[in-house]
């Protein structure tokens, strides 16, 4: 079989010798040692194979004994490639591509999670990079088991995770653990009081026994809704209880901003991009220095796509703005303005799961800046749950 292949590759010939000496031909032959095989007889004439390069040796044998040589078949490599020849850029071409593709299949060209939440899959792939396995990395230096492992460890929201190879494409498949529902403990006996001073709206009590109510002002550690139901001075009638629910009350919180009158501002004075191109993870800046002083920088990185198949090949660019730094004394309007606008940062922070029922502003400034001063009226829950320790003797045991 091998011998069989070596021929196909080599290319060899069937030929016929007629019309002179057969037998001082093949003697000839068998003396020059070319290799002459699948001889048959049919009267003077001769068929046979050999090499195609021991071909051309046959000639002067077959001039000695006075007969002509007639190619019948041409078998093999070489005779198929024999018409292209004069493009031999194509098989070149052929050959680096089969070459490049062999020795870039041993890198990962791109990495893909499936499963999860878009933010894991974020921090999945930059965990992966940071531990080497990214763009550019060969597949033989990936320990897909330690990586795996080491993913389940260092992510507690990661049930499982596979690390799977399609050809030079990663894909990531993890899937979430189930969260665990927040379970309260019902035996646990509590007292809810008011963690802040107001006046009482509305009391819903899922559990316990309302002790305020809808009018009344409270301070913070004021009894709202009790946990335990006393029976008088039987302490063996005593009732306890998990209290919980929702207690509303109006309560008034105050915001200050102050804003200094003299500020930094920057002035724009220009702009230049630095491009550099991205290969199989590597990174080759396009340009001899970058200044990054006193700029603001925004980055945008483009791939090579095929077939909607991301190559990873493309350039990443960063355009730095820069700017200069100086200072000015604002107006009285202008830091106001920036004041409000302080205020409304700080009041969402604050108040997101209070309802504003009133606001009252009061601005003043001087030479060193102003000071905006909010006042607020608000509805919301003023409840907090407190355990309570109970002895024998209060629960009649």
């Amino acid at each position: 079989m091998l011998i069989k292949i070596i021929n196909l590759l080599l290319g060899f010939v069937d030929f016929t010798f007629s019309g002179g000496f057969a037998d001082g031909f093949i003697n000839d032959c068998y003396n020059q040692k070319i290799d002459v095989k699948n001889i048959v007889r049919r009267g003077d004439n001769i068929e046979a194979s050999c090499g195609a390069a021991a071909y051309k040796r046959l000639h002067s044998a077959a001039v000695k004994n006075g007969g002509r040589l007639k190619i019948v078949k041409k078998h093999g490599l070489p005779f198929l490639l024999r018409p292209f020849r004069a493009r031999w850029g194509i098989f070149a071409g052929i050959l680096f591509f089969v070459a490049f593709n062999s020795f870039m299949g041993g890198f990962i060209w791109n990495v893909t999670v499936v499963g999860g939440t878009a933010l894991q899959q974020g921090k999945i792939v930059d965990y992966l990079a940071q531990n080497g396995f990214k763009t550019g990395a060969r597949w033989s230096d990936t320990d897909k088991e330690n990586l795996e492992f080491s993913v389940l460890a260092d992510f507690d929201d990661v049930a499982w995770i596979s690390i799977n190879k399609f050809g030079c494409l990663a894909q990531i498949e993890i899937r979430q653990t189930t969260p665990k529902p927040a379970i309260t403990n019902n035996t646990v006996i509590t007292n809810v009081k008011a963690k802040k001073a107001g006046i009482i709206v509305s009391v819903t009590a899922l559990g316990g026994w309302q002790a305020v109510e809808p009018g009344e002002a409270v301070s913070p550690g004021d009894l709202l809704i009790s946990g335990v139901y006393e029976g008088g001075e039987n302490a063996a009638k005593n009732h306890f209880a998990h209290a919980h629910g929702t207690v509303l009350a109006k309560t008034d919180e105050k915001i200050t901003v102050n804003i200094a009158r003299e500020q930094t501002e920057k002035s724009y004075i220009g702009s230049k991009s630095y491009k550099t191109l991205c290969f199989f993870g590597l990174r080759l800046p396009l340009y001899a220095v970058k200044n990054e002083e006193n700029a603001q920088i925004k980055t945008e990185q483009k791939y090579i796509e095929l077939n909607s198949f991301r190559l990873p090949i493309g350039i990443y660019t960063e355009k730095c703005t820069y700017y200069s730094e100086c200072t000015r004394m604002l107006s009285d309007s202008e830091l106001e303005a920036l004041a409000r606008e302080e205020l409304e940062k700080r009041k969402t922070e604050q108040f997101a799961s209070c309802e504003i029922l009133g606001e009252s502003l009061d601005f003043s400034a001087d030479e060193n800046g102003g000071v905006l001063t909010a006042d607020y009226s608000l509805l919301e829950d003023i409840g907090e749950e407190a355990e309570i320790t109970v002895n024998n003797s209060q629960s009649g045991e």
